[in-house]
């Protein structure tokens, strides 16, 4: 997936009618999702204005849902959950997952479940779970973090993704944590908004 400008990211906040942070240190997190599921082919993008008046973009390999076995064999009995698309205001803070900095669901988000026993789903099929009306708002534990290890494996492991957002690279996911530190020293917040998007192919 091709990384997006800091002037494509506002484009696709200002068509959803999203807000759109303009000032120093105010961080805008996007969560650029493919049509695929339990991949490596997503991002998460943070667009900003650094103190020096400079729009930038910093962006993160990662998988915004389940790696593979998680589908099909879920932890939770009632299948594994996926994130809708949608703004979520305050839903992450900066914290810890599994004693490693992480961005932490503080807020609900949206979701549908795919039940246990199923293919790995298209997300044509989990929207059209959601258009059934089986989607539904809670806490999850769905945080940003990075992998339980360091070594680049072909696609997520048991223990990598249950329905989180994970950072496939470490010293990527360390800058990410790094920004919303940089946030809360010069904007005075350590909490960020993700809008988890999925775009055409």
């Amino acid at each position: 997936m091709k990384v997006p400008t800091y002037d494509e990211c506002a484009a696709l906040q200002v068509e959803r009618a999203n807000p759109w942070f303009s000032e120093p240190w105010d961080l805008n997190l996007l969560i650029l999702r493919s049509g695929t599921v339990g991949q490596w082919d997503d991002l998460a993008v943070m667009a900003f204005m650094d103190d020096n008046g400079r729009n930038l973009v910093y962006a993160v390999q990662c998988t915004a849902d389940a790696w593979e076995g998680e589908w099909t064999n879920p932890t939770h009995p009632d299948g594994c959950c996926y994130i809708l698309d949608g703004r979520y205001p305050g839903g992450y803070a900066l914290g810890e997952h599994k004693g490693r900095p992480a961005l932490r669901q503080q807020k609900p988000f949206d979701y549908v479940r795919w039940p246990k026993g199923r293919t790995v789903p298209s997300v044509a099929d989990l929207d059209a779970l959601a258009a059934e009306g089986a989607h539904f708002s809670d806490i999850c534990g769905t945080h940003l973090h990075n992998r339980a290890s360091g070594r680049s494996p072909a696609q997520p492991r048991t223990d990598d993704s249950e329905g989180c957002v994970v950072s496939l690279h470490y010293h990527e996911h360390a800058g990410l944590i790094e920004l919303v530190r940089q946030q809360g020293r010069f904007a005075g917040s350590l909490s960020v908004s993700p809008t988890f998007i999925t775009l055409e192919a």
